[in-house]
This record gives structure tokens, sequence and C-alpha cells, in this order.
């Protein structure tokens, strides 16, 4: 091969190796990228693993009782109303109007368990429910926004409670709903559980997001396998050419020599 020729070659060889080593350097990136999907992709499973749902009492049609995933709809139907920093809700169409009203967030979930048991967790709502109906001696009064009540050693005591009115049958006599905040650790009526629904879908994406990312890095590898080699091959000519183009100089020199 001639001089020129050896320096095209050089030059093209040279060019090659760049190329070589700057899609290893992207590879690596996305390698490194690949580490932190990973991270992530079990942060979120950690997540799943301490997530809960809220559930509520029913009482089936043979007298026992059994708990069912709770929601703002199912909760509304089984008498509880919802706070959300002072304005009483009673469906969820009306918690999210005030948590929009209030600039805390616009919803566009739908009503769900998990939904119910974030807002409830993240102090965002809070639930109440119904007292019990007055024990023998109890009076109740609505006046200008307060129930005041009297107990047994008749002290009379205000406070300001959320309430809906019905008639009592055949009397005439409005009777008060009166209800108070309450939480998943004091109600009897609710509880709060771990989501094992959610843990299974939880581990069913963990195992395909992980699969998916042990495939890349396994391509990225054989990828950056190959393009070693070919950078050893192209170090190797490279080196062979500047030994015949020194060899061919030396040559040169002693003719003129």
């Amino acid at each position: 091969m001639g001089l020129a020729a050896s320096q095209v070659r050089l030059l093209s060889l040279t060019a090659r190796q760049h190329a070589v080593e700057y899609d290893a350097q992207r590879i690596e990136a996305q390698k490194l990228q690949l580490s932190n999907d990973s991270d992530e992709v079990y942060n979120t499973y950690l997540d799943a693993l301490d997530a809960t749902k809220i559930q509520y009492k029913v009482v089936l049609s043979d007298g026992s009782t059994s708990y069912q995933d709770a929601t703002f709809t199912t909760l509304a139907a089984a008498g509880f109303l919802f706070n959300v920093n002072g304005t009483i809700c009673n469906s969820f169409a009306t918690v999210k109007q005030a948590l929009s009203d209030q600039g805390i967030v616009d919803l566009t979930a739908s009503d769900s368990y998990t939904l119910l048991t974030t807002l409830v967790s993240e102090g965002y709502v809070v639930l109440m429910e119904q007292l019990s109906d007055p024990e023998t001696g109890y009076s109740y009064n609505y006046t200008n926004g307060t129930i005041s009540y009297t107990d047994d050693d008749d002290s009379t005591n205000d406070k300001e409670y959320a309430f809906t009115t019905t008639v009592d049958d055949g009397s005439g006599m409005a009777v008060y709903k009166v209800f108070e905040d309450t939480s998943v650790s004091t109600s009897t009526k609710v509880q709060e559980v771990s989501d094992e629904v959610g843990l299974k879908k939880a581990e069913a994406q963990y195992e395909a997001d992980m699969n998916k990312i042990n495939a890349k890095d396994t391509k990225y590898d054989t990828e950056l396998s190959q393009l070693e080699t070919e950078r050893e091959a192209i170090s190797t000519e490279i080196e062979t050419l500047e030994q015949v183009a020194k060899d061919n100089i030396d040559r040169t020199f002693k003719i003129f020599g």
C-alpha cells in the first residue's frame, strides 16, 4: 500500500475509531439511565408495599358483618360526610368542588378507594361520622349554626356540628342527625388495611418493568462488547499503518541520504 493510500486509510480508521468511542459513551449513558429507571421501579414497588385502603363495615342479610372497600360514594351511602377544611360535603362531586375551590387540587381521577385513601391519609379530607342517637336525658337544639346539647347534669354545651334534618314518623318533630370528625383509628365503622389487590398488581408491574430493564441491559452489554472488539481491531490496524508509514519514510530517507 502506497504512502498516500495508507494515509487515506489511516484517516478513515481514525474517524471510525472516534465514532465507535462515541457510540460506546452513548450506550454507557443509556446503561446509567437504566440504573435510574431500576431505582424508580423499585421505589414504586416499595410504595405499593406500604399502600393501604379504607374499608367500611356493612351488615349482611343474615346479621353478620363484613368490611368492603370504601369510596366517597359508598361512604356517603353509609351515612358519612366529608370535611374539606371546614366545608362539609356529602358526595364525591361536592368533595371535588371543595378541593378545587380551596385551591388544593383539581381532580381528574374518578371516585375510587385508592383516591379516597390518599386524600384522607394526606389530611385533605376528614371523615365525619354520625353520632349515636342521644341517650335519655340529652336534648339537642339548633340555633344559628350551633347545636347545643344538655347532658344529664343539666350543663349546656355548645359545639358546631354538621347536620341534616329529618322528620320523626308521625310526630312532626325535627330530628337532628349530628356528625363529628372521625378517623380510621377511632371509628368502629371504618378500618384501614393493606391493599392486597394493589400489591399484587404492583408486583406484576414490577416484574414486567424489571424484565424490560434487564433485557435492555443485556442488549447494551452485547453492543458494548461488539464495539470494544471493533475498537481493538481498528487500534491494531492503525498501529500497523503507522508502522508502515514510518518504515516507508525511513526507506525514503535512506535512498536520498
